[in-house]
């Protein structure tokens, strides 16, 4: 289940970033620039998508075949 995670929980994405050159996205997880995380698991954490305010987009990091973002993104598209 995609989860929304707070400001204080972001360092728990911190492991995904390591590997991620995209300096906007690590902005966000540090705290520095404005966004949003969403996780695809709270306990176990594979994959984030991440919402980078000053860029309008989302960035996803992680493990991309990761099952909840296209099954729940998709499924919420539906009900649209």
């Amino acid at each position: 289940m995609i989860t929304e995670l707070n400001q204080l929980e972001f360092d728990k994405v911190k492991h995904l970033t390591d590997s991620c050159r995209n300096i906007e996205v690590r902005a966000v997880v540090s705290g520095l620039n404005p966004g949003r995380i969403y996780v695809d698991d709270a306990t176990n954490i594979t994959a984030a998508l991440i919402w980078l305010q000053g860029h309008s987009g989302f960035q996803l990091i992680g493990d991309s075949q990761s099952v909840p973002f296209p099954n729940e993104l998709r499924m919420d598209e539906e009900t649209y």
